[in-house]
C-alpha cells in the first residue's frame, strides 16, 4: 500500500509541474500571432524570428556571457571555500557552512536592492561587470554545495599516503584530491551557470540597457507584447535548463563511482 501511495505521489506532482508545461509549449509552433487555442497551424516562423532578431540574439548572448563569467568566479568562490572547509572540524565547519550558503536563503528581491546600493556606493553600477559579482554570489553556495559533498566522500588515506611520500599540499591538491572531485566541481559548475542564465530578479536591479540579460527579455516580452516568441523562448530555456540537470545527473553517478 506504502508502494502505491509513494508512485500516485511522483505521478501527481510530476503531472502538476509538467502538465503546465505540456499545454504551453505547442504555441511555440501555432501560425497564430496571438497565443491562443485551437492553433490555426504549425509553423517554425516564430523559432527563425528569435534567433534572428537582435532584441532576442543580444539579450542570449548577454546572458551566455554573464553566465560564464559568473560560473568561474563561482568556481573560485565556492571551490576554494569548500577546500578549506573540509579541513576544519566540529561545530566549526558547520558555522562555516551556514555562512558560505546563506545566501541561498536570502530572498533574491533582497539580495537585489542590496548589490544595487552597494555597486553605486562603490561606484560599479549596473553592466556586465555587476550582474557577474551577483550571479556569482548566487553560484558560490551551489559550488559550495556540490564540491564538499564531493570532497567528504574521499578516502583521506590518499592524501596522508602522498604527504608521508612528502608531496606538499598543494602538489597533493592538484594531483590527488581535483581529479577525484572533478564531478563535484563540474556539477557545481553547471549550477551555477543555469542559475545565472535563468536568473531575473536581481538583473533587473542591475542590468542596464546594453546587458539585457534573456530573461528580462522574456519579462519584457510578456508585458508588452503576448506573441508565440515568448514561448518560443521559454522552450528554449526549458531545454537548455533539461539538457543541464542531465549532465549534472550523470555528473552526480560518476561521483559516486569515485568513491568505491
Amino acid at each position: 500500500m506504502s508502494r502505491v501511495i509513494y508512485w500516485v505521489s511522483i505521478c501527481f506532482c510530476a503531472g502538476f509541474l509538467i502538465l503546465p508545461l505540456l499545454l504551453v509549449w505547442p504555441l511555440a509552433f501555432n501560425d497564430s500571432s496571438f497565443l491562443s487555442y485551437p492553433m490555426e497551424g504549425f509553423t517554425l516562423d516564430w523559432f527563425v524570428k528569435v534567433l534572428t532578431e537582435p532584441t532576442w540574439t543580444n539579450a542570449l548572448w548577454n546572458s551566455v556571457q554573464v553566465a560564464i563569467g559568473s560560473m568561474i568566479l563561482a568556481i573560485l568562490i565556492g571551490g576554494l571555500a569548500a577546500t578549506g572547509v573540509i579541513l576544519t572540524s566540529g561545530g566549526m565547519q558547520m558555522v562555516l557552512s551556514a555562512l558560505f550558503v546563506s545566501p541561498m536563503v536570502v530572498p533574491s528581491v533582497v539580495l537585489g536592492v542590496a548589490f544595487t546600493y552597494a555597486f553605486g556606493r562603490v561606484g560599479i553600477g549596473g553592466g556586465y561587470f555587476s550582474l557577474v559579482l551577483a550571479h556569482s554570489i548566487l553560484g558560490a553556495p551551489l559550488v559550495f554545495l556540490s564540491v564538499f559533498t564531493s570532497l567528504r566522500g574521499l578516502d583521506p588515506n590518499l592524501d596522508l599516503a602522498g604527504a608521508s611520500m612528502g608531496a606538499s599540499r598543494l602538489y597533493r591538491f592538484a594531483t590527488i584530491t581535483l581529479p577525484l572531485a572533478a564531478p563535484g566541481f563540474a556539477a557545481g559548475a553547471l549550477f551555477a551557470f543555469i542559475t545565472s542564465f535563468d536568473e531575473v530578479v536581481m538583473a533587473l536591479f542591475l542590468a542596464d540597457p546594453a546587458s539585457t540579460t534573456l530573461p528580462i527579455a522574456l519579462f519584457a516580452g510578456l508585458r508588452d507584447r503576448l506573441e508565440p516568441t515568448i514561448v518560443v523562448v521559454a522552450l528554449l530555456l526549458s531545454l537548455v535548463s533539461l539538457l543541464v540537470l542531465l549532465l549534472i545527473s550523470r555528473l552526480q553517478k560518476r561521483n559516486a563511482a569515485t568513491r568505491f
